[in-house]
């Protein structure tokens, strides 16, 4: 059985190959910046199509090992993979971009951002979206790198906080790896988010909340 840290070493681990396999790709990429262009929008999405499979793999094994023994009831988690074709194809867009001013190596760091950042999604993705159709799991908790997180996944992971609303969306960014783990009745449940954690975690937060989270943040988790 992985536990949910092993599970994230996984996944790393299947971001590292997804960013070797995008710079390889750039490196075989020929011919002006706007036929690269082409070909890595012809390449790409295909690419982390598969390495999207294997994250969202990952996560409905790491649900369904963290479900048994614990959880009552017979339920199977389902990898969930979301349509961002074009989402994705702008991404490879802007990444590619450097390339008119013949600048390689700024086109390969955006696009190993670009594959990492989408391809984690699916694992996060299956575990939210099973948690919410699954009766025997409570919510779901971050799984952050550690001291190398910054202060705002660290202050989301505090305490091993639980996000119990349905409504409680996954903030991250660009350079996150944080996962989530799947919470069940009966296993180890932790206490639940507080309300500094919902806010932070919330999509769109007005001035007022932007305002408190940076003083929040400044005063509790300085990185």
């Amino acid at each position: 059985m992985v536990t949910p840290l092993e599970s994230k070493q996984l996944l790393t681990l299947l971001g590292d190959d997804a960013e070797d396999q995008v710079r390889w790709m750039l490196r075989r990429s020929s011919g002006s910046w706007e036929s690269r262009r082409l070909q890595l929008l012809d390449t790409v999405p295909g690419v982390l199509a598969y390495y999207s499979e294997g994250s969202a793999a990952l996560a409905a094994d790491l649900y369904d090992d963290s479900r048994f023994g614990i959880a009552e009831g017979a339920y199977s988690a389902t990898p969930v993979i979301l349509d961002r074709t074009v989402k994705i194809r702008r991404g490879v867009a802007w990444a590619s971009a450097p390339l008119s001013i013949d600048d390689d190596e700024l086109a390969a760091a955006r696009l190993a951002q670009l594959m990492r950042t989408e391809m984690a999604r699916p694992y996060r993705d299956t575990i939210i979206t099973n948690r919410k159709q699954d009766p025997a799991c409570v919510g779901w908790k971050r799984i952050t790198r550690g001291s190398k997180s910054c202060g705002f996944c660290r202050m989301l992971a505090d305490r091993g906080a639980v996000y119990r609303k349905e409504t409680a969306t996954f903030a991250s960014h660009d350079d996150c790896m944080c996962t989530a783990a799947p919470v069940f009745k009966g296993g180890d449940v932790g206490p639940e988010a507080d309300t500094a954690q919902y806010m932070q975690s919330k999509r769109r937060r007005t001035a007022k909340e932007k305002a408190f989270l940076r003083d929040y943040l400044k005063g509790n988790y300085p990185d």
